[in-house]
């Protein structure tokens, strides 16, 4: 008996899951089948930007209708299809590589995939962002490398690539030195490090995410010689006026110089929170250097860097036989002051992926040549990003010779 009541119960089973699989099924299917093809898109108006073109339309007024379809082609023989839904009348076409009038086809789309006759209208988008950013590419060399920047005011997803003539033959190959450089800020910064001190000839090409590219830009460059500065040398050179510790022995000036980017706490620097004053700190390199560039790696904030105590405006000051006393009088000479840009500009507290991709790498910042060889430097904290003066940061680095 009992048998016979679990071969029931599992009979019963299964007919309620199949009974719900058949429900979720015609869940998924329109409720009825429409052969008749929607009514046509008409009084279709076109605006053109920057590699694009945004469609105005008046939609068919069938009970039906799914989607809009736009068929067009971004460049010979490249077909691409964008879709808005029926809850919109209007549709960007993107990914153009010219100025050229391109012809689009719109269908009007029901629930049973019928697409009504094509609309045909020709648009002409503006010049490409890729295109304008290769026009105003500009390059120059700098310690280890050079520095690259363009225009891109549609703030387009684009990547700069970077090739070098190695053999000295005309064949630009990419080498494990040359990273792209990837932005969408209209304004794109970037450098490139650890290339040889010596005349090569390089190319830059422009690309955006349809892989539309520029003509390549060829540049003579000859890179300025800089080597990373060991740091088995460095300590803390306490002077009377210098920046107390937030956790005296744990929070000190020696975890920026440890080579170990932890982001975590408390293994980093990190001063007092109530200074009422720009706050400084002093390292003794154990030898005179000519510095070329530095880079600062912030404290990682509970997944943000442009917040707190990490530094937005400071000074580094240099000196071979700083005053004992800790002023900061014509024993020392300043090398430069820095503000650190956060690259999407937005307000305090968001944060984009490129934002945290570059306080990432490191805050990177280049002296100006012809300063002279130092063995002590100061860096002074003038502003961090909550408006105060303490300080927290994670690891401090110097190139140079």
């Amino acid at each position: 008996m009992k048998k016979t009541t679990n071969i029931v119960l599992l009979v019963g089973i299964c007919l309620l899951l199949l009974n719900m699989s058949c429900k979720r099924e015609l869940l998924n299917k329109p409720t009825l089948t429409n052969s008749n093809a929607p009514g046509a898109v008409t009084n279709v108006t076109s605006v053109s930007s920057n590699g694009k073109a945004t469609l105005t339309y008046s939609l068919p007024s069938d009970h039906d209708l799914s989607y809009v379809k736009a068929v067009y082609e971004i460049a010979p023989g490249i077909e691409k299809v964008n879709i808005a839904s029926r809850y919109t009348n209007t549709l960007t076409l993107d990914g153009f590589a010219d100025t050229l009038a391109h012809k689009v086809k719109l269908y009007a789309v029901n629930s049973s995939e019928i697409a009504s006759a094509a609309t045909e209208v020709t648009v002409n988008p503006l010049v490409p962002s890729f295109v304008i950013a290769r026009r105003s590419l500009k390059i120059t060399a700098t310690f280890g490398g050079f520095n690259l920047t363009c225009n891109n005011p549609a703030a387009d997803n684009l990547a700069i690539v970077t090739m070098v003539d190695t053999a000295g033959n005309g064949e630009y190959v990419k080498t494990a030195s040359l990273d792209n450089i990837y932005s969408n800020t209209k304004v794109i910064t970037g450098s490139i490090r650890g290339q040889q001190a010596k005349k090569r000839k390089f190319g830059f090409v422009v690309r955006d995410r349809w892989l539309n590219h520029s003509d390549t830009l060829f540049v003579t460059l000859t890179p300025l010689f800089e080597q990373l500065l060991p740091k088995n040398k460095w300590s803390n050179l306490v002077l009377p006026g210098d920046a107390e510790m937030l956790l005296p022995g744990q929070t000190d000036v020696r975890n920026i110089y440890n080579g170990v980017l932890r982001e975590n706490w408390p293994n980093l620097m990190f001063t007092v929170e109530v200074a009422s004053t720009p706050q400084m700190i002093t390292l003794d390199l154990g030898e005179a250097h000519v510095f070329s560039r530095m880079s600062i790696n912030p404290h990682n904030e509970m997944n943000n860097f442009y917040v707190r105590g990490n530094p937005r405006d400071f000074e580094i000051w240099g000196s071979n036989s700083p005053n004992t006393s800790g002023a900061l009088d014509a024993s020392w000479a300043k090398l430069g002051t820095f503000s650190v840009a956060k690259p999407s500009g937005s307000p305090y507290g968001t944060e984009t992926g490129a934002d945290q991709s570059l306080a990432r790498s490191g805050w990177q910042f280049d002296f100006q040549p012809g300063l002279g060889s130092y063995r002590y430097i100061r860096l002074r904290n003038l502003r961090n990003w909550q408006g105060s003066y303490f300080m927290s940061i994670d690891e401090f680095t110097l190139w140079g010779q």
